[in-house]
Protein backbone atom coordinates (compact mmCIF):
# COMPACT_ATOMS: atom_id res chain seq x y z
CA UNK A 1 0.00 0.00 0.00
CA UNK A 2 2.76 2.52 0.45
CA UNK A 3 3.65 2.63 -3.50
CA UNK A 4 -0.08 2.52 -4.31
CA UNK A 5 -1.50 5.58 -2.08
CA UNK A 6 1.34 7.99 -3.17
CA UNK A 7 1.04 6.71 -6.90
CA UNK A 8 -2.55 7.66 -6.51
CA UNK A 9 -2.54 10.64 -4.73
CA UNK A 10 0.58 11.92 -7.28
CA UNK A 11 -1.67 10.95 -10.52
CA UNK A 12 -4.79 13.15 -9.15
CA UNK A 13 -2.36 15.72 -8.45
CA UNK A 14 -0.88 15.72 -11.35
CA UNK A 15 -4.66 15.47 -13.23
CA UNK A 16 -5.82 18.38 -11.45
CA UNK A 17 -3.01 20.59 -12.50
CA UNK A 18 -2.97 19.29 -15.83
CA UNK A 19 -6.62 19.73 -16.21
CA UNK A 20 -6.48 23.33 -14.77
CA UNK A 21 -3.44 24.09 -17.14
CA UNK A 22 -5.93 23.02 -20.01
CA UNK A 23 -8.49 25.95 -19.22
CA UNK A 24 -5.21 28.22 -18.61
CA UNK A 25 -3.88 28.04 -22.29
CA UNK A 26 -7.16 28.87 -23.59
CA UNK A 27 -7.18 31.80 -21.20
CA UNK A 28 -3.43 32.96 -22.49
CA UNK A 29 -5.23 32.73 -26.22
CA UNK A 30 -7.52 34.88 -25.49
CA UNK A 31 -6.27 37.06 -23.75
CA UNK A 32 -7.60 36.66 -20.48
CA UNK A 33 -5.97 38.23 -16.88
CA UNK A 34 -5.72 34.73 -14.75
CA UNK A 35 -6.74 36.32 -11.19
CA UNK A 36 -6.69 32.91 -9.16
CA UNK A 37 -5.03 29.22 -10.19
CA UNK A 38 -5.77 26.82 -7.67
CA UNK A 39 -5.14 22.93 -7.56
CA UNK A 40 -6.43 22.69 -4.05
CA UNK A 41 -9.89 23.99 -4.95
CA UNK A 42 -9.76 22.61 -8.43
CA UNK A 43 -10.26 25.87 -10.35
CA UNK A 44 -8.98 28.67 -12.16
CA UNK A 45 -10.34 32.42 -12.08
CA UNK A 46 -9.81 35.09 -14.51
CA UNK A 47 -11.95 38.17 -16.17
CA UNK A 48 -11.75 39.58 -19.45
CA UNK A 49 -10.49 37.86 -23.03
CA UNK A 50 -11.48 38.02 -26.40
CA UNK A 51 -13.96 35.15 -26.74
CA UNK A 52 -15.80 33.42 -29.82
CA UNK A 53 -17.51 30.46 -29.89
CA UNK A 54 -15.02 28.59 -30.68
CA UNK A 55 -12.67 29.81 -27.78
CA UNK A 56 -15.75 29.26 -25.09
CA UNK A 57 -15.83 25.93 -26.45
CA UNK A 58 -11.81 24.77 -26.23
CA UNK A 59 -12.42 26.68 -22.70
CA UNK A 60 -14.35 24.00 -21.36
CA UNK A 61 -12.89 21.15 -23.62
CA UNK A 62 -9.25 21.89 -22.91
CA UNK A 63 -9.65 20.63 -19.02
CA UNK A 64 -10.76 17.12 -20.03
CA UNK A 65 -8.38 17.30 -23.23
CA UNK A 66 -5.08 18.32 -22.44
CA UNK A 67 -4.57 15.63 -19.25
CA UNK A 68 -6.05 12.75 -22.21
CA UNK A 69 -3.42 13.85 -25.09
CA UNK A 70 -0.30 13.99 -22.48
CA UNK A 71 -1.38 10.77 -21.22
CA UNK A 72 -1.79 9.54 -24.81
CA UNK A 73 1.94 11.11 -25.24
CA UNK A 74 3.24 9.69 -21.64
CA UNK A 75 1.82 5.91 -23.14
CA UNK A 76 3.83 5.82 -26.53
CA UNK A 77 7.09 6.49 -24.16
CA UNK A 78 6.11 3.95 -21.48
CA UNK A 79 8.25 0.95 -21.41
CA UNK A 80 6.77 -1.68 -20.71
CA UNK A 81 10.40 -3.40 -19.70
CA UNK A 82 11.03 -1.35 -16.52
CA UNK A 83 10.43 -3.22 -13.46
CA UNK A 84 10.23 -0.79 -11.00
CA UNK A 85 6.96 -0.83 -8.75
CA UNK A 86 6.15 2.55 -8.11
CA UNK A 87 6.48 3.75 -12.16
CA UNK A 88 4.06 0.77 -13.45
CA UNK A 89 1.82 1.76 -10.51
CA UNK A 90 1.99 5.46 -11.06
CA UNK A 91 1.67 4.65 -15.35
CA UNK A 92 -1.27 2.89 -14.37
CA UNK A 93 -3.08 5.99 -12.60
CA UNK A 94 -1.57 8.65 -14.75
CA UNK A 95 -3.23 7.49 -18.19
CA UNK A 96 -6.16 6.06 -16.55
CA UNK A 97 -7.53 8.61 -14.58
CA UNK A 98 -7.80 11.53 -17.38
CA UNK A 99 -9.69 8.29 -19.70
CA UNK A 100 -11.56 7.95 -17.33
CA UNK A 101 -12.68 11.42 -16.43
CA UNK A 102 -13.81 11.12 -20.62
CA UNK A 103 -17.13 9.36 -19.11
CA UNK A 104 -18.65 12.44 -17.84
CA UNK A 105 -18.40 13.54 -21.60
CA UNK A 106 -20.17 9.92 -22.64
CA UNK A 107 -23.03 10.59 -19.91
CA UNK A 108 -23.85 14.29 -19.16
CA UNK A 109 -24.43 14.64 -22.87
CA UNK A 110 -27.61 12.12 -22.82
CA UNK A 111 -28.76 14.34 -18.93
CA UNK A 112 -28.38 17.76 -21.20
CA UNK A 113 -30.76 16.71 -23.53
CA UNK A 114 -32.90 15.89 -20.92
CA UNK A 115 -32.50 18.67 -19.16
CA UNK A 116 -31.17 17.96 -15.74
CA UNK A 117 -27.43 18.59 -16.37
CA UNK A 118 -25.96 20.14 -13.57
CA UNK A 119 -25.08 23.69 -14.72
CA UNK A 120 -21.40 24.58 -13.15
CA UNK A 121 -19.97 21.80 -15.00
CA UNK A 122 -17.03 21.51 -18.36
CA UNK A 123 -19.30 19.26 -19.92
CA UNK A 124 -22.83 21.66 -19.54
CA UNK A 125 -20.92 24.49 -20.45
CA UNK A 126 -19.70 23.13 -23.30
CA UNK A 127 -22.57 21.68 -24.43
CA UNK A 128 -24.75 24.87 -24.03
CA UNK A 129 -22.21 26.05 -26.96
CA UNK A 130 -21.95 23.33 -29.23
CA UNK A 131 -25.43 22.57 -29.13
CA UNK A 132 -26.64 25.72 -31.08
CA UNK A 133 -25.09 23.84 -34.17
CA UNK A 134 -24.27 20.36 -33.50
CA UNK A 135 -26.40 17.47 -31.43
CA UNK A 136 -25.38 16.76 -28.11
CA UNK A 137 -24.98 13.04 -28.56
CA UNK A 138 -22.24 13.75 -30.97
CA UNK A 139 -20.04 14.40 -28.04
CA UNK A 140 -20.72 10.90 -26.49
CA UNK A 141 -19.56 9.30 -29.70
CA UNK A 142 -16.47 11.27 -29.79
CA UNK A 143 -15.78 10.73 -26.09
CA UNK A 144 -16.42 7.32 -26.32
CA UNK A 145 -14.03 6.74 -29.61
CA UNK A 146 -11.21 8.19 -27.66
CA UNK A 147 -11.91 6.18 -24.47
CA UNK A 148 -11.60 2.93 -26.72
CA UNK A 149 -8.75 4.42 -28.56
CA UNK A 150 -6.88 5.34 -25.44
CA UNK A 151 -7.57 1.89 -23.45
CA UNK A 152 -6.42 0.02 -26.30
CA UNK A 153 -3.19 1.92 -26.51
CA UNK A 154 -2.86 1.49 -22.73
CA UNK A 155 -3.24 -2.19 -22.89
CA UNK A 156 -1.02 -2.39 -25.70
CA UNK A 157 1.54 -0.73 -24.17
CA UNK A 158 1.22 -3.10 -21.09
CA UNK A 159 0.56 -0.43 -18.73
CA UNK A 160 -2.58 -1.88 -17.66
CA UNK A 161 -1.18 -5.37 -17.41
CA UNK A 162 1.91 -4.17 -15.37
CA UNK A 163 0.02 -1.83 -13.25
CA UNK A 164 -2.43 -4.65 -12.06
CA UNK A 165 0.46 -7.19 -11.31
CA UNK A 166 2.43 -5.08 -9.59
CA UNK A 167 -0.75 -4.24 -7.39
CA UNK A 168 -1.41 -7.40 -7.14
CA UNK A 169 2.09 -8.50 -5.93
CA UNK A 170 2.18 -5.52 -3.07
CA UNK A 171 -1.37 -7.03 -2.04
CA UNK A 172 -0.44 -10.40 -2.14
CA UNK A 173 3.08 -9.68 -0.74
CA UNK A 174 4.86 -11.19 -3.23
CA UNK A 175 7.83 -9.77 -4.51
CA UNK A 176 9.13 -9.99 -8.53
Amino acid sequence: MRLIMPSALLSIFLYIFLHELGHTIVLWSVDADITEFSILNAHVNYIGGEWTNVSDRWMHLNGALFPVILAIVYMLFYRKDITNRFYRIFSGFFVLLPIGSLLAWVFIPFIYMAGQAPEDDDVSKFLYNFTTDYPAYLVSIAAVIIIICCITLAVKMGIVKNARETINEIKNGTSE
